[in-house]
């Protein structure tokens, strides 16, 4: 089994709206399915999809909870899932990195001189334009 600090692509979590639940989840115990589908600004339907494929995996728990006579589902991150995010953003981390190391060593090394930062120049390879 894969420790939580070792970086691994997570393509079910990659998936935008699905990176955007996990990351409004991962600070609290949980939200109600009301205030992440407002959010993000999406319908019941495209949220509950995607809730369930989450489910599936086990990184999120739906619970109907009772509050002032109504039922209200509730959504949170169960530990597998935070582990999951957590790695993900991990391995987000080192493809950043690597796609440009001068921009990820120049802002620490600004830091350390003390030096402040102005701005940066990324210069493309016209071959790939």
């Amino acid at each position: 089994m894969a420790t939580v600090s070792e970086a691994v692509f997570d393509e079910l979590i990659h998936a935008p709206l699905r990176l955007r639940i996990c990351a409004m989840l991962a600070p609290v115990r949980s939200l109600p399915f009301s205030d992440i589908r407002d959010s993000l600004e999406i319908s019941d339907s495209v949220l509950s999809k995607h809730l369930s494929s989450l489910a599936a995996a086990g990184y999120v728990e739906v619970a109907r909870v009772q509050a002032d006579s109504h039922s209200r589902r509730q959504v949170a991150l169960t530990r597998p899932g935070r582990a999951a995010l957590r790695r993900h953003l991990a391995a987000l981390q080192e493809i950043a990195a690597a796609a440009e190391p001068a921009i990820a060593e120049k802002p620490a090394a600004a830091l350390a001189s003390g030096r402040r930062q102005v701005s940066h120049e990324i210069v493309l390879d016209p071959r790939l334009a």
